[in-house]
């Protein structure tokens, strides 16, 4: 049974449509990512379940309960900025108790020592924002929403102003307080990385639509059109014509052909390792070699077009620049896409 339904919600201004006809379920305690580039209409799509905009037409509704026109307080979600918005002149205790004050609230103080214990602040109650790190000034902001006992957390890029490595830990914190609270969870990014770490469902969003949804593993192995495979990681992306000239065949169909670089094999001109039954073989020459962590990169030129291949655990010998090679592209693993 769903916990979250958003039944074709659509919103524009000035006769501009940035939400158009928007439709997903989620379950209690799903941690479901927002994905797409600036100007998509996720953080739109947010501030629409927050009660932050009018939807044009369309229901939301939480556990049941339709939520579409109440106001913001009362709709029983907890939101989280990009900016943090705390308030300057309050302590860290101060900042996370404010809403429960507000609303009379019994048990303030041990409601708000549990959530500093959760997000492991403590020792910085009395600490005012100026003085706090951007990763704890967000563990802040995430207490303050959290405290508050909300049906659902939105989340609205609230780490995308943090450093790479403090940025990473506040991901795996982040999961491990959503699934300690088994709340639900709706995170919006535009970074493709984050949204695979953390997700355990993924909507891709394109001009005001939803054009994918599923698993992270799902979403990366087979996306479902040219914008998702271009955007969610480094395929190689040929048009069916292409593809064609370049394995002499005429066996595929479809607009174009997608393959995951880290399927990808290369061998050296000369060497007997082609199996011609499971691969098709292109010839090329390596044009740069680059490494990333564990990864070896390689471009490729080819008569009709260029690839990237990912060697994940260059096991073998490192071929150079200029070497002539094969690259093997496994029949299985081409992907045929729709526009």
């Amino acid at each position: 049974m769903s916990y979250v339904t958003i039944d074709q919600v659509t919103k524009g201004y000035n006769h501009q449509v940035v939400l158009e006809n928007i439709s997903l379920t989620l379950k209690k305690g799903e941690f479901a990512t927002l994905l797409g580039q600036s100007g998509c209409g996720k953080s739109t799509l947010l501030r629409s379940i927050a009660g932050l905009e009018d939807v044009n037409e369309g229901s939301i509704f939480i556990d049941g309960k339709d939520i579409t026109h109440l106001s913001p307080r009362n709709r029983e979600v907890g939101m989280v900025f990009q900016s943090y918005a705390l308030f300057p002149n309050m302590t860290v205790f101060e900042n996370i108790a404010y809403g429960l004050k507000m609303k009379k609230a019994k048990d303030i103080k041990s409601r708000v020592t549990r959530m500093i214990e959760l997000v492991d602040l403590i020792g910085k109650e009395q600490s005012y924002p100026h003085q706090l790190s951007g990763g704890q000034q967000q563990r802040v902001a995430l207490s303050r929403a959290l405290v508050m006992e909300p049906k659902v957390l939105l989340l609205d890029e609230p780490l995308s102003a943090l450093d790479a490595k403090i940025r990473k830990n506040l991901q795996k914190e982040l999961k491990r307080i959503q699934k300690e609270l088994d709340i639900t969870t709706i995170f919006v990014t535009h970074d493709q990385e984050e949204a695979m770490t953390m997700s355990d469902r993924i909507f891709v969003m394109n001009k005001g639509k939803i054009v994918q949804s599923g698993s992270p593993t799902e979403i990366y192995t087979s996306p479902v059109n040219t914008f998702v495979a271009k955007f969610i990681g480094n395929y190689n992306v040929l048009s069916i014509d292409v593809f064609r000239k370049l394995v002499q065949s005429t066996e595929i169909d479809g607009n174009e052909v997608a393959i995951r670089p880290e399927v990808l094999q290369l061998v050296a001109a000369g060497e007997n390792h082609l199996d011609l039954q499971a691969n098709w073989d292109i010839k090329g020459t390596i044009k740069d070699v680059s490494m990333t962590g564990n990864v070896l990169r390689y471009e490729v030129e080819t008569e009709e077009s260029a690839f990237l291949v990912d060697d994940l655990h260059h096991q073998g010998k490192m071929l150079e620049q200029g070497a002539q090679v094969h690259i093997l592209v496994p029949k299985k693993e081409c992907i045929m896409l729709a526009n």
